[in-house]
């Protein structure tokens, strides 16, 4: 098709750019036409109209490289994957959910878009929680020399969340490459701006420190001749970049709300009058680039291609139902089988030290396992001193953290995706909770919500448990909260055999992994044991038969499996010895139910022991799976001991009166015994 060749508008901008914005623009324009014919044959059912985003959206696409920066985009984002070149049906079938969708083979919502080849990573509905995880991806983009710019993006409700200002300080703080593009449209589903924030959100973001701008983004011209050399600055080293884009929502919030509710006739044809589409329109007429038939042709040519391309797609089955639960894990498994481990030497360790030395180990061993945590770096080491001279041996790959738990978790799953094995550590457990929207719905959903396109290996290392008079905010086991979440590993060691083989192999998983470490247990003598080599690896899922017996079976983790031995010898001590077999899980997640059934079966008794609170605890778990799979071999009821269900007193006397004690488990030992 013949094009009028004009000049470059007074800004500089050349017409085969506004010509390739409009091409794009038009496309955006019929996928959303088409979204809500689905829509209204309930076909789809979340929609979020980027009518009014879309000219921004597609003037960053322009302005960066696919297939070499990185993208976070959040979920009113169609006209940025037009704008990167995303096939149309691709679009489609992340919107209708069918068979072959490469964003996430119908897992995740519509509107959630993933590419391995345009390096768009897979979101979450969660509000912000992507802002930390671009900062990761940028801190490896750093750490690998690299040019790359990480995107990333948000409405302006999302700036009331914390992690937007974690975020923020991050990457100010590290001069990381990131373009944080907040696109502002004045509403928060319903609630507006003026009630979200007091200042202007560029202003905010100066307040950091971080270069920052706002610009119309329903007016291309100037936004692209700002944007443009300050996103060649990114990439040359300047660190991050803030844009307030002001848009505007010409559409509800999404196919679930009307925003008649709460906007005024006025208010919505003040939008419409800034429809970015028909503002490109009537600079192309002005340029003289396209011909009012010209651009009757190209809209009937794009419609006709969007309207195939979804036709086609619509024709498509839904995922078959047996890959729901696909590509929760890694299929691969670093080792499977225990070999007997080679000792350095014969002199015992406490548990502190071998933790420490398999991190030592492994980092020798793989170059990109990187660390942080609060006062992890030396020469304090961590509050526990678990990670003391790993600074000093490994400069610039051990460092000390914000104290912000999200920071700490949403930064390593950014990082592993980006190719390094970030080990991380939380301080207390009691303090993991500020980090739970990245440890429940971002970091253990990504392998499966992207049908196995990403996937982001990592160890989050977290001090446990009471009997330290810790008091309620330093003795939590929150492990039963952690299992409960699929896609994450749980190791839950004992002793420090156990601990040194068990972090060396969550070092080299493909999956995320908690490694619980009992604070109580770090130096104790009791857990001391002859250090294993650096080829001691212990598979994830495999229990440990401590003590055999063939009369009862005690299943317990952490310190749980000491205080069932001390029981045991007391009653030996009484002239009371019985055959009692002691299983130590070693990992909550995967279980090793069959070493469990196999025992249980033998000995006919079941007593579970463990420091959580007894309610819904795991112990519950471990007594339904033998309840379920070995009832006819019981000879007395399955049996808890456990905490109280409370809060962990200050006082020696009250924190005794709530965690389980020797004597409760002892007792418990010669009830079920005599039953």
């Amino acid at each position: 098709m013949a094009v009028n060749k004009a000049p470059a508008d007074q800004a500089g901008v050349e017409p085969e750019i506004f010509l390739a914005l409009y091409e794009k623009m038009l496309h955006a324009y019929y996928v959303e036409e088409q979204c809500r014919v689905f829509v209204r044959a309930g076909k789809c059912s979340f929609y979020a109209s980027a009518r009014g985003h879309e000219k921004v959206q597609i003037a960053v696409a322009m302005l960066l490289q696919p297939g070499k920066d990185w993208f976070f985009p959040y979920y009113r984002e169609k006209a940025l994957m037009v704008g990167l070149g995303m096939p149309l049906d691709q679009i489609f079938q992340g919107m209708l959910s069918r068979a072959g969708d490469t964003n996430s083979l119908g897992r995740n919502m519509s509107e959630h878009f993933s590419s391995r080849a345009l390096r768009v990573v897979s979101p979450t509905a969660c509000t912000g929680t992507e802002f930390l995880i671009a900062v990761g991806m940028a801190k490896a983009v750093k750490a690998d020399g690299g040019d790359a710019i990480v995107y990333v993006s948000g409405g302006e409700g999302s700036t009331s969340e914390g992690e937007f200002f974690e975020a923020l300080n991050k990457a100010q703080r590290d001069r990381l490459p990131v373009l944080f593009v907040i696109q502002n449209n004045g509403y928060a589903i319903s609630v507006p701006q003026e009630q979200q924030t007091h200042s202007r959100l560029d202003e905010v973001a100066r307040g950091f420190g971080i270069r920052s701008v706002r610009v119309d983004g329903t007016r291309f011209t100037e936004m692209y001749n700002t944007l443009r050399p300050l996103i060649a600055e990114i990439r040359r080293g300047s660190g991050p970049l803030f844009v307030e884009a002001m848009v505007v929502r010409l559409d509800s919030h999404s196919s679930s709300d009307d925003q008649t509710k709460y906007r005024d006739a006025h208010d919505m044809e003040e939008a419409r009058r800034k429809d970015p589409l028909r503002h490109t329109e009537l600079r192309i007429r002005e340029m003289g680039l396209l011909s009012e038939k010209e651009m009757e042709e190209w809209r009937g040519r794009i419609k006709t291609e969007v309207e195939t391309a979804a036709r086609a797609i619509d024709e498509l089955p839904y995922p078959d139902p047996a890959t729901a639960a696909v590509d929760i894990y890694s299929p691969d498994r670093v080792v499977t089988e225990e070999a007997p481990p080679r000792l350095l030497s014969e002199k015992p360790v406490t548990m502190v030290e071998a933790i420490n030395h398999g991190l030592r180990e492994e980092m020798e061993h793989n170059p990109r396992i990187v660390m942080w945590g609060e006062d992890i770096q030396d020469p304090k080491g961590g509050v526990f001193g678990v990670t003391r001279g790993l600074t000093e041996a490994f400069p610039g790959r051990v460092e000390n953290s914000p104290l912000a738990e999200a920071t700490i978790v949403g930064l390593a799953q950014g990082m592993a995706i980006g190719g390094y094995k970030p080990v991380v550590e939380i301080q207390f457990g009691d303090y993991s909770y500020p980090g739970s929207m990245q440890m429940r719905n971002e970091i253990p959903t990504l392998r499966w919500r992207s049908a196995g396109t990403w996937s982001c290996p990592m160890v989050v290392r977290v001090a446990v448990g009471g009997y330290i008079r810790g008091g309620p905010f330093h003795s939590q086991s929150p492990e039963t909260l952690y299992a409960h979440t699929p896609g994450w590993y749980l190791a839950y060691p004992s002793n420090a055999s156990d601990a040194k083989g068990l972090i060396k192999t969550a070092c080299r998983m493909e999956d995320p992994v908690l490694f619980f470490e009992h604070k109580g247990l770090y130096r104790q003598v009791y857990t001391k044991s002859p250090e294993p080599g650096p080829d001691y690896l212990i598979p994830f899922g495999k229990a440990r038969t401590v003590r055999p017996g063939e009369e009862l079976t005690v299943i317990a983790w952490g310190r749980a499996v000491h205080m069932a031995l001390q029981a045991l010898g007391q009653i030996a001590s009484d002239g009371g010895e019985r055959s009692v077999e002691v299983i130590d899980l070693r990992t909550i997640v995967p279980m090793d139910v069959e070493t469990v059934l196999e025992s249980v079966r033998r000995t006919g008794r079941a007593l579970v022991v463990h420091e959580a609170p007894l309610f819904a605890g795991m112990g519950a778990e471990v007594a339904a799976r033998i309840a379920d799979a070995a009832f006819e071999s019981l000879d007395a009821p399955v049996r808890r001991v456990a905490a109280l269900d409370c809060f962990v007193p200050f006082a020696p006397n009250l924190e005794a009166a709530i965690l389980p004690s020797v004597e409760q488990i002892g007792a418990a030992i010669r009830e079920i015994l005599a039953y």
